[in-house]
């Protein structure tokens, strides 16, 4: 995989252009928002003039589409050397550990707020174990931090990946095709009879999720490039129609064009994927990418907001929330991250000894 050192760094960077997407933007553009996420009053914080310069509409938006184009384009490897189980196995201790301590962080993070602004802490540890779990769209129960719903279509992708690995792994046009026209289904479902909101939005996100697998066939010598860039299109043809008619059409196209710059910036990352060689700071950024863009909404946005209550100007205040965000982010890359994702590989490992992996079990007669 070091020839794909390109995406574990797009990585790093994905996640600091979504922490100051936050820090920078909806702090200041969405702070009733804010003060309910942190159990604190809308001070009704000005911006400088200078925070124009980093407030940028595409950070955001970028950041999670690259997100989602790398697990496309990662995820398949896993399939081919786990089986099923062990692919599941392996996914959980990767995804769960790691967030349930990240929002537990940002939940004492919040409760500690809230006793400085002598607010009720506002919520439950129901609330707690819905989000942690990842299941709150499911119950009913509202995001605690603004993030996770992304990680909910992670889940999601992973379940496909399981339970119809041909879809991913064989490069066939039939498959593809039958996983954008069952993305497209659950979009007019959901345009016709108001129903499946839910679907029709991850079915959404899963669509663009499948042209990181294009990438992903192309590396392993099952497409040709010409083939990668008619796929690629199509993908993206159908993923502009699950968002144009979908259950967030009031989004098209002002963010969809942020995902169509993403496939570019990809795709030219991976075109040059040669070039890319080990560097400090990105390679520091990619290993604590994931905890970093769990814990940063609510631990961040509650110790930004006393700084400045404290009289620290925002510029000082936001480098010192970074700072202390990123340290973070390290600890628990360290003491959680790092060694339950190594327990995950070997448990994985374990549950798939002797067995074909995912694509093997696929095509086994």
């Amino acid at each position: 995989m070091d020839r794909f050192i390109f995406a574990n760094q797009l990585r790093g960077i994905a996640a600091l252009l979504v922490m100051m997407a936050h820090y920078f933007g909806v702090y200041f553009a969405a702070q009733p928002m804010i003060g309910r996420m942190t159990a604190s009053p809308d001070l009704g914080f000005t911006p400088p003039p200078w925070v124009r310069a980093f407030e940028l509409p595409y950070q955001g938006p970028t950041g999670v589409a690259v997100f989602f184009l790398i697990s496309g384009f990662v995820i398949p490897f896993s399939l081919r050397r786990l089986s099923r189980a062990g692919f599941l196995v392996n996914r959980f201790f990767r995804i769960f550990p790691t967030y349930a301590c990240c929002l537990g962080l940002g939940l004492l993070a919040v409760w500690l707020n809230a006793r400085y602004w002598q607010q009720p802490f506002p919520f439950t540890w129901h609330d707690y174990a819905a989000n942690a779990a990842l299941v709150h769209n499911l119950l009913g129960v509202p995001t605690l931090d603004e993030v996770n719903w992304t990680l909910s279509i992670e889940l999601k992708f992973y379940l496909l990946a399981a339970l119809v690995p041909m879809a991913l792994l064989r490069p066939g046009l039939g498959w593809l095709l039958a996983l954008l026209g069952g993305a497209l289904l659950a979009t007019a479902w959901h345009q016709h009879s108001g129903h499946g909101t839910l679907l029709a939005m991850e079915a959404n996100y899963l669509t663009f999720m499948v042209a990181g697998t294009q990438f992903h066939h192309h590396a392993t010598g099952q497409l040709s490039t010409g083939a990668l860039y008619a796929r690629v299109l199509l993908v993206l043809a159908a993923f502009t129609g699950t968002w144009a008619f979908g259950p967030q059409p009031g989004q098209f196209p002002w963010v969809t064009v942020w995902y169509y710059s993403a496939v570019l910036v990809f795709g030219l990352c991976y075109r040059w994927r040669g070039a890319f060689r080990q560097r400090r700071v990105l390679d520091f950024l990619a290993s604590i990418s994931y905890p970093l863009y769990c814990v940063h909404p609510l631990f961040g946005y509650s110790l930004l907001k006393v700084l400045m209550h404290r009289g620290l100007p925002f510029g000082a205040a936001v480098l010192v929330t970074m700072a202390a965000t990123i340290g973070l982010a390290w600890l628990v890359h360290k003491a959680v991250e790092g060694p339950t994702n190594a327990l995950g590989k070997r448990l994985g490992s374990r549950f798939s000894k002797g067995q074909a992996g995912a694509y093997g079990a696929a095509t086994a007669p």
